[in-house]
């Protein structure tokens, strides 16, 4: 039996109460986070555990790594992974909540729309670059553009469904936050 398995991501922006509720039924049946990457999570067997997880997205300095992960040990989370600029935690079932209130919330759904705005804008704009080229040009400068607009096409497509997921969380949070004033 292998020690390793991987786990495809649902999609963070649009279903990442989805992803934490998966790992802590695979780390129930014995598959414990050891890595986590842009498209999924990389577990490895060990004795089966009842925790839940959370994520964070903040970009940190190496100086301040320390004093993060503490101030999250503090409330019961133990940190498990980290890539890029998220930060995965688990802690026992009845811990508090990483994100309780719909202010932290929103506040982290903002902090996570920066990269991805750039990332879809810096698409879209190249996208957009490579269809005019595409367009008002002939020979071999029209046939890289048309290559170029196919790749970049497939990026900016779900690039931009990324930005519109992480806005929607927002929007949502923001009326359920109005309904409870």
């Amino acid at each position: 039996m292998r020690n390793k398995r991987y786990m495809a991501s649902y999609g963070l922006a649009f279903f990442e109460e989805r992803d934490m509720k998966k790992l802590s039924e695979k780390a129930a049946k014995g598959w414990h986070l050891k890595r986590f990457r842009f498209a999924g999570y990389g577990l490895e067997k060990c004795e089966p555990e009842d925790v839940i997880f959370s994520i964070d997205y903040r970009k940190l300095r190496k100086d301040e790594e320390e004093e993060y992960f503490e101030l999250f040990a503090f409330g019961g989370w133990t940190h498990v992974c980290s890539s890029a600029d998220m930060h995965i935690f688990k802690a026992a079932p009845e811990t508090t909540p990483i994100y309780s209130d719909t202010e932290s919330s929103i506040d982290k759904l903002a902090r996570l729309a920066k990269p991805v705005n750039l990332a879809a804008s810096i698409a879209l704009v190249i996208t957009m670059v490579l269809w005019v080229f595409m367009t008002f040009t002939t020979g071999t400068i029209q046939h890289i553009a048309e290559q170029g607009f196919t790749y970049s096409f497939v990026f900016t497509v779900p690039a931009v469904m990324t930005s519109g997921g992480v806005y929607y969380h927002m929007w949502k949070n923001l009326r359920l936050k109005s309904k409870h004033i």
